[in-house]
């Protein structure tokens, strides 16, 4: 037992210091960010022609934007459905309203298993207290998520990403898979990436063969 705390313990331990050095290093990328674009920038046009540059430059911006609508998004629509949490918890006389409301918001970052999660862990503590609680909690639970999922998420997402459900859920399994609750978290916009490198590579096929086609036909008619 006491090798299974110390192995459990140091595991704990490790992933604490990454999750703080890589949040020390995200600061540092920050704030040297103008530098550091600067300097990927003047390397792609040494080693790029300009239209492959500005072709790449167009997909980066993209890609760029598709990633921070998705976490401003999910930030908000997580900050809103923890509040209403809290809200309807106090409306019923609950305890444990912040931690379970903290609880709740966090795991619905995570797509589609994360509500479940933060819905499991709230029935459990309020299990303790009192059943009747804990029914009540998964009954409104079931109603803001569907709240969430049908007026929410489309109000704050829009058709801005436009992505395949079946695209979504593949993404997510295969991300939890590689790397776990990352992987999770980042399944929608990855999804969203793919799909637009895919409609990108689609559309300038279809655009190159117009052109080869155009020109058989130019010199079939000059031929003629």
């Amino acid at each position: 037992s006491l090798s299974g705390i110390a192995e459990s313990s140091a595991s704990v331990g490790t992933g604490v210091v990454d999750i703080l050095i890589a949040f020390i290093l995200a600061i540092y990328y920050l704030m040297d960010k103008t530098r550091l674009m600067l300097i990927a920038q003047g390397f792609l046009i040494m080693i790029l022609k300009e239209n492959k540059y500005s072709n790449l430059a167009g997909i980066l911006t993209r890609i760029d934007k598709i990633l921070l609508n998705y976490i401003k998004g999910n930030i908000i629509e997580a900050m809103i459905v923890g509040i209403i949490n809290a809200i309807l918890m106090m409306i019923f006389g609950m305890p444990y309203v912040l931690l379970i409301s903290v609880v709740v918001g966090v795991t619905n970052l995570a797509p589609t298993f994360g509500p479940i999660v933060g819905a499991a862990i709230g029935a459990v503590l309020l299990l303790l207290q009192n059943p009747v609680d804990a029914l009540i909690f998964l009954i409104f639970t079931v109603v803001l998520q569907t709240i969430d999922g049908y007026i929410f998420k489309p109000k704050l997402f829009g058709d801005s990403f436009g992505v395949s459900p079946l695209l979504i859920l593949i993404s997510i399994i295969i991300g939890g898979r590689l790397i776990g609750v990352v992987g999770i978290l980042l399944a929608i916009p990855f999804a969203a990436i793919i799909q637009f490198l895919v409609t990108e590579v689609w559309v300038e096929y279809r655009s190159k063969k117009k052109l080869f086609t155009d020109d058989v036909q130019t010199d079939e008619g000059d031929g003629e």
